[in-house]
């Protein structure tokens, strides 16, 4: 099946077990009848350093044996530097993770001093209400009373921002509750211990409605590339697009927020810089119908049409030699062994109507048949015009 495939990408990891063997897995995918696939080529233990040129060679292997070495035009592995090295060394284009990109973004603002001493007072409280046994069914308690949902406090794990992100959502939602609980005869005296009572500020109220509110688009933004099961480079752009207006410094803006800004852009912004790189992932939104209209550019339309008129022509040439050689095979057959095919024996109803067909063919108009060019740029012309599919929208 790849041998009728002419374009291809791949992604590559390297992942060591929890018995601290080091592997490296690449995973192939394209389009087959219309619909993206993706097969897993290979998964296999390395026993060397990992450095640029080592990986570099680990994958030229595995796509050599595969032999779709050549149809490979580009591959989707973390930002760690020695993947940057080895696809730099093999010349395929690099579209760096964008959930991986993401999360390093997110990891900016919870290393932020201020910021990461404010989520700190916020964990010390959960980390309380949770290792206390009193303190989860007077919270209980607390919940029905202030009709509030019965949920656990969430705590975060350091790797994961999301995870931080449900942390301070949890504690915003349960922030009534955690108050009225720290402050119940049960718990008061622990909780003064502790000084639980001085982590639970309204400013704390404050900044983590703020802190949910600019998070949140990259929270959802993650989703959206971690939850699809075939994710397409055709969302990095808009998405990014989408995170740059929502990540724009405005006059009114507390000095908490303005640094949580300033953290995401500053890191999003110096991603997909390279030349190359944007002209692809241009290409590929415009290609993809929930985003063509995101980008507005006629270079990038006339980049398609030049590459499906180029396409096209290929095919053309390739197909005009495959029938000139099968005339040529035709021709060798013997004249003995070969029978015309019966001629067919027209109806009772076409013999009625045979002059009256002929006169309305030879009245039809004969139309010129179209150029490459022309029919590409009809082509071109009827999708850019016809509106988003929206498929994102259920």
């Amino acid at each position: 099946m790849l041998t009728g495939i002419s374009k291809m990408a791949i992604t590559a990891d390297g992942w060591t077990s929890v018995c601290q063997d080091h592997y490296l897995t690449v995973t192939l995918h394209y389009v087959w009848q219309g619909k993206i696939e993706g097969k897993v080529l290979c998964t296999k233990a390395v026993y060397q350093a990992q450095t640029g040129i080592h990986v570099a060679e680990e994958i030229e292997e595995v796509l050599q044996e595969y032999r779709v070495r050549e149809k490979v035009v580009a591959a989707t592995v973390d930002n760690a530097a020695n993947m940057a090295v080895a696809l730099r060394t093999l010349a395929i284009v690099r579209i760096g993770c964008f959930a991986h990109t993401l999360n390093l973004a997110a990891q900016k603002i919870i290393k932020c001093q201020n910021i990461s001493n404010w989520a700190a007072r916020v964990r010390s409280v959960i980390v309380w209400m949770k290792s206390v046994n009193m303190a989860k069914v007077v919270l209980k308690e607390k919940q029905k009373l202030l009709n509030l949902p019965q949920h656990m406090m969430i705590l975060d794990v350091k790797t994961r921002w999301n995870s931080s992100y449900l942390m301070i959502k949890r504690f915003y939602e349960q922030f009534p509750a955690i108050q009225a609980a720290v402050m119940d005869p049960r718990l008061r005296k622990q909780a003064d211990k502790e000084k639980l009572v001085e982590n639970l500020q309204t400013a704390d109220m404050r900044r983590a409605e703020e802190f949910l509110y600019l998070m949140g688009v990259l929270y959802t933004s993650t989703l959206c590339i971690s939850s699809e099961r075939s994710p397409t480079c055709g969302q990095i752009l808009p998405i990014l697009k989408k995170l740059e207006k929502h990540y724009a410094i405005q006059a009114q803006d507390s000095a908490f927020t303005r640094n949580i800004k300033e953290k995401i852009w500053t890191d999003l912004s110096a991603r997909y810089q390279d030349e190359e790189v944007q002209i692809f992932l241009e290409e590929a939104t415009v290609m993809d119908p929930r985003f063509k209209t995101k980008i507005e550019s006629d270079a990038i339309w006339e980049r398609l049409r030049t590459a499906a008129v180029v396409m096209a022509i290929t095919e053309e040439q390739e197909q005009e030699a495959q029938t000139l050689e099968e005339e040529e095979d035709q021709e060798e057959v013997e004249e003995e062994d070969y029978s015309p095919p019966a001629k067919r024996r027209k109806t009772a109803l076409e013999e009625l109507f045979e002059e009256e067909d002929r006169m309305s063919l030879s009245t039809v108009p004969k139309q010129a048949r179209r150029t490459i060019r022309e029919q590409v740029d009809l082509e071109v012309q009827i999708y850019s015009s016809l509106p988003a599919m929206l498929g994102y929208v259920r």
